[in-house]
């Protein structure tokens, strides 16, 4: 759960320059807390979003760093509130040269997993909110479509960045064409997920979510089979986070509730994972998924993971290859030996025969 900090809004139309708030929002006031929640809350549960880092030196990442976590709780409001007023100078700049209309800017500084974070994000004609002086003023719901662009910063993780060679993504973003760019812009955003990390990690998500529910490894493994199939059917072609989601829900346990059957995108999208909402499924990477490569002096193994099984367990009994755990023997079943494979082992052992006789 996310713990709100500071909140702001500022209002961003193209006709006419940034109406900016002098204050930041009283967090006491339930209206206020509960829009704040909200649009953190809409942010997580979105599928389009891509992860990345800051491109460069832009006014943004720099001005980012006054930011900082040895302050006192007054001078970081005060660093907070000029930190969001720089930058509706920068978003309007950039949205002058685009057909955007515009909307409001909700600035949020909240800290999730013991981080500290800064999630800035656009709303536009929200149903039920009344804003008096960029303050809300009656009950407020949040219209999940009407949250056309969002960053979301992890700011502990960026002022890490700064002092070490580490190359972990450290914000996330929503939007992307021609008429949201502007707002990734503004922040010097550059996307750094690449569709070969997606694939790589498209496996791992599926299980650490199913694990938490304790599903048991037949019911795992028949998960990543179909994630693997869906992967493979889909090669050098776009898949979607949303398909994934539905192997995932459809493997839960019974007694989950419909709130665990619809956390599974939020899941995915945690730092250690950074799931896209869609990506291409790469032919490389996709075949390290479903097949096994191994090779000696003596021979080579290239066989589909959905063809072995482990020796003694019933739902393994009918694959061609099964693996004992026990003493690490790989057991290639007879239906798998071709008349030619057959005829080819036998000449060469009875070419053998033939050999030691001569011998002896």
């Amino acid at each position: 759960m996310a713990s709100i900090k500071r909140f702001v809004i500022h209002e961003l139309f193209k006709e006419k320059k940034p109406d900016v708030a002098g204050e930041l929002l009283n967090l006491g006031n339930e209206i206020i807390l509960k829009l704040a929640k909200d649009l953190v809350k809409i942010k997580e549960g979105r599928t389009a979003v891509l992860w990345g880092q800051f491109k460069g030196n832009g006014d943004f990442p720099l001005k980012l760093k006054e930011l900082d976590e040895e302050q006192t709780d007054d001078e970081r409001s005060n660093t907070f509130l000029e930190l969001t007023e720089s930058t509706m100078g920068a978003l309007y700049k950039e949205i002058v040269h685009t057909n955007s209309k515009g909307g409001y800017i909700c600035f949020i500084e909240y800290e999730s997993f013991h981080d500290s974070r800064l999630m800035a994000a656009m709303i536009t004609n929200t149903a039920g909110i009344k804003l008096t002086n960029l303050k809300p003023t009656t009950e407020v719901h949040v219209d999940l479509s009407k949250l056309h662009q969002a960053v979301d910063i992890n700011t502990t993780g960026y002022f890490k960045s700064l002092n070490t060679d580490c190359k972990k993504n450290y914000l996330s973003f929503i939007g992307k064409g021609t008429h949201t760019d502007y707002f990734t812009s503004a922040f010097d955003c550059i996307n750094k997920i690449t569709p070969a990390k997606a694939v790589n990690k498209a496996p791992e998500v599926l299980k650490d979510f199913l694990a938490q529910f304790d599903v048991d490894n037949a019911t795992q493994k028949n998960a990543r089979a179909q994630l693997v199939k869906y992967l493979t059917d889909n090669i050098g072609k776009e898949v979607h986070l949303s398909k994934i989601d539905e192997i995932a829900v459809s493997h839960l346990p019974a007694t989950c509730s419909d709130e665990e059957k619809k956390s599974f995108i939020a899941f995915s999208k945690q730092d250690q994972y950074e799931m896209p909402a869609t990506f291409e499924a790469r032919k490389k990477n996709v075949d390290k998924l479903a097949k096994i490569y191994y090779a000696t002096d003596a021979f080579n193994l290239n066989f589909d993971l959905e063809n072995i099984g482990l020796v003694g367990v019933e739902d393994d009994s009918n694959k061609p290859i099964l693996f004992n755990k026990d003493n690490d023997d790989v057991i290639i079943r007879g239906r798998m030996i071709t008349p030619e494979v057959r005829a080819a082992i036998f000449q060469v052992t009875l070419l053998d025969d033939e050999t030691n006789d001569e011998q002896d």
